[in-house]
């Protein structure tokens, strides 16, 4: 009976518009990320720009026009260097022997560009009158080597580990407010047009709530998948970069504790829309629910400089801000594995107290209609069984 609920929950909600556009979005935006990243840390992508060389500065033609690394100049010269095809936009710089002439703002790469190309060029001039040879200018300028050594055990990939941080927690975060939401909304639809009525006459309240939980979870599952997906392609596309194990990990982790986390929240979402008949309560209703898990993202949001204070560690063995904080401290630190596995199985044991919890709210508020069921109301009557 839990599967057929289950089954029923993924059947209307597969086939309904915001699934079917969330789904469309996260795997749009997971691939244009994958691109962009691809795009952007491509070595061989060179900035056009137009340089006009005019007066002495014709001189400097063949030193400019090799470029950089990062700029492929066109060396612009006659009547096409001058400072009204600047003003037009013709060409990006133009360059006398003596002064750099810009339309606006100078460019600091291509400035940079310039004054070192020459610099570079007047200093070997300099040496060879000097009698110093390129082998003697390159022992002079030969950088010292100076090992870095981190006393905190980390290593040089922060972006990588942001990444890989911000992804898990902000995912965690969006997918179960999405889902508790869609969950409390659902039930508060069934119990305000009276589907409830029908639909416990046929199975008992914590059947239903399981078949609901299964069911939804199930999508919200796909749809995480698809986030984890997009990390690994990401992280794919950077193999020319040592990645971090906690980077690694991070991946198999976020579905661990989203899969807990969803059953925790799914439940207490349940909860909360039992409690409740119309729509327009729905908003006040779900913050107790809602400030717990958006706490844990705060705390996140706040700790990206320093992701081992006393509040990410401590949240990530909290169940209410654990599903967010766990992935995200385990990004940073190469978290031991014992502390993973105390954080889980605290998760775990916590989520199965709160279905039990939510379990017994749900059978004694859901055919409460009128009045939104207070908390204070379910302790008076504790010891009730009684349905309505």
């Amino acid at each position: 009976m839990i599967w057929t609920i289950a089954r029923r929950e993924i059947v209307t909600r597969a086939r309904s518009k915001p699934f079917i556009v969330l789904t469309a979005l996260l795997f749009v935006g997971v691939i244009a990320i994958a691109v962009l990243a691809n795009v952007l840390g491509g070595d061989d992508e060179r900035r056009d720009v137009r340089i006009g060389l005019t007066g002495d500065g014709v001189e400097s033609a063949e030193l400019l026009a090799p470029g950089s690394s990062s700029l492929a100049p066109e060396i612009v010269t006659g009547a096409g260097a001058s400072t009204a095809a600047v003003e037009d936009g013709a060409i990006d710089v133009l360059f006398d022997g003596t002064s750099l002439s810009w339309e606006g703002i100078p460019d600091s790469q291509i400035d940079s560009f310039i004054r070192e190309t020459l610099t570079s060029a007047q200093f070997t001039d300099r040496a060879s009158d000097l009698g110093l040879d390129q082998e003697d200018i390159s022992s002079l300028f030969s950088p010292v080597e100076i090992e870095e050594v981190r006393l905190d055990g980390g290593d040089d990939q922060f972006v990588l580990r942001l990444i890989a941080a911000a992804a898990s927690g902000g995912a965690t975060f969006m997918l179960l407010q999405i889902w508790g939401t869609f969950l409390m909304m659902g039930v508060i639809e069934e119990k305000s047009s009276k589907v409830i009525e029908v639909l416990l006459s046929h199975v008992r309240p914590s059947t239903l709530l399981a078949g609901k939980v299964l069911g939804l979870g199930a999508l919200a599952l796909l749809q995480m998948a698809i986030l984890v997906l997009g990390l690994f392609v990401g992280l794919l596309l950077a193999s020319d970069v040592e990645i971090p194990t906690g980077v690694w990990t991070t991946a198999p982790l976020v579905i661990a504790t989203f899969v807990a986390g969803f059953a925790f929240y799914a439940s207490l979402y349940a909860a909360v829309g039992s409690t409740v008949s119309r729509q327009e309560d729905a908003s006040s209703a779900q913050i107790p629910a809602m400030l717990p898990l958006l706490s844990g993202y705060m705390i996140a949001a706040f700790s990206i400089s320093n992701p081992e204070n006393p509040a990410v560690v401590i949240g990530s063995f909290i169940p209410f801000t654990a599903p967010v904080l766990l992935p995200f401290r385990n990004a940073f630190a190469d978290l031991p594995l014992w502390q993973v596995g105390l954080s889980l199985s605290i998760l775990v044991v916590s989520s199965l107290l709160m279905i039990r919890l939510a379990g017994w709210i749900y059978r004694f508020a859901l055919l409460r209609t009128g009045a939104r069921t207070t908390y204070a109301d379910m302790w008076r009557n504790r010891k009730s069984d009684v349905i309505g």
